[in-house]
C-alpha cells in the first residue's frame, strides 16, 4: 500500500510540472507541401490595391501570383502561360477569353522540383516581393479593370499548358487551362466599403464573404494537383485556399513552397 501511495505521489508531481496549455503557434520552419504533384499549380496570390506604403513613402502595388512545382523533376516553363480576366459586375458570366497579349503572358525558363516561380506587378515593392518576372501596367493612373495583373479582388487567373487539343491560341500555340484562381464563369458578390466599379466586385474565396481585396491567398499544402474548375477548388466547406486578414499581408513566403 505504501508503495502505491509513493507511486501515486510521483505521478501527481510529474503531472503538476507539465503545462496543460496547447501550443497553437505556427511552426518555426515553413511547412513544405509534399512532392509528387501531378503538375505546376497556382500556390499563392496577393491582391494589395495601392494601400501598402513602402519605406520611400510611395504606395506600392504588391500584386503577384506564385506558381509551385511539386512534381519530382524540373519543369520547362515554355509549356505554360498565365491568363488574366477581370469582371465588373456580379452576375455577367462569360467564358475564359485571352484576346491579346494584354491578357496573358507566356513563360520561359525552368523551375526545379520543390521550387516556385513568381510573377509580380512592375509596381511591387522589390524589397518585399522577390519575383522572377514582372507583368502588367506601370502606371497607377491607368489602373484599368482589363489591364493585366490588376489583382484587386475582381480578377480571375488561369494557368494554361500547351496542348494540341487545347482551345486557346496564345502566341500561335494551343493551350488548355489546367488551374485557376477564381473564374469568370462563377457568380461574384458585391462588397461593402468604398464604391468602385472595379474594386467592389469579388469572389467568395476560402468560405468567406468578406472583402477579398488587400489580402494574401495561400493554396493549402495538402493540394498536389491543379484544378481547372473553380467550383471544385473553392467548394463550400472544402476550399483549397486560405486567406489572410484584411490588410494583414504576409510576404514572408513569397517564392517559397509553403503555406502561411
Amino acid at each position: 500500500m505504501k508503495k502505491n501511495i509513493i507511486s501515486y505521489a510521483l505521478i501527481i508531481l510529474l503531472l503538476s510540472s507539465c503545462s496543460s496549455k496547447l501550443d497553437f503557434t505556427a511552426p518555426s520552419t515553413p511547412v513544405t507541401p509534399p512532392v509528387g504533384s501531378s503538375d505546376l499549380l497556382i500556390s499563392e496570390v496577393a491582391t494589395a490595391i495601392n494601400t501598402y506604403t513602402g519605406p520611400t513613402g510611395t504606395k506600392a502595388r504588391n500584386h503577384y501570383v506564385e506558381l509551385y512545382n511539386g512534381t519530382t523533376g524540373s519543369l520547362d516553363l515554355s509549356n505554360y502561360a498565365v491568363g488574366y480576366q477581370a469582371v465588373t459586375d456580379t452576375n455577367t458570366l462569360s467564358p475564359w477569353n485571352f484576346p491579346d497579349t494584354t491578357f496573358f503572358i507566356t513563360l520561359k525558363g525552368t523551375v526545379a522540383t520543390k521550387n516556385c516561380f513568381v510573377i509580380a506587378s512592375p509596381q511591387a515593392d522589390t524589397d518585399l516581393i522577390k519575383s522572377n518576372i514582372t507583368w502588367g501596367t506601370t502606371s497607377t493612373a491607368s489602373a484599368d479593370a482589363v489591364t493585366s495583373l490588376q489583382l484587386s479582388g475582381n480578377s480571375a487567373l488561369a494557368l494554361l499548358k500547351k496542348d494540341t487539343k487545347g482551345t486557346f491560341i496564345l502566341s500561335g500555340n494551343k493551350y488548355k487551362i489546367i488551374d485557376v484562381f477564381c473564374s469568370p464563369l462563377v457568380a461574384r458578390i458585391a462588397t461593402t466599403g468604398k464604391t468602385s466599379a472595379r474594386n467592389n466586385i469579388i469572389w467568395a474565396v476560402a468560405d468567406t464573404t468578406n472583402d477579398t481585396r488587400n489580402r494574401t491567398f495561400w493554396r493549402k499544402p495538402s493540394i498536389t494537383a491543379p484544378q481547372s474548375d473553380w467550383s471544385i477548388s473553392n467548394a463550400a466547406g472544402n476550399s483549397q485556399w486560405e486567406i489572410s486578414l484584411d490588410k494583414v499581408w504576409d510576404y514572408t513566403n513569397v517564392g517559397l513552397p509553403t503555406a502561411h
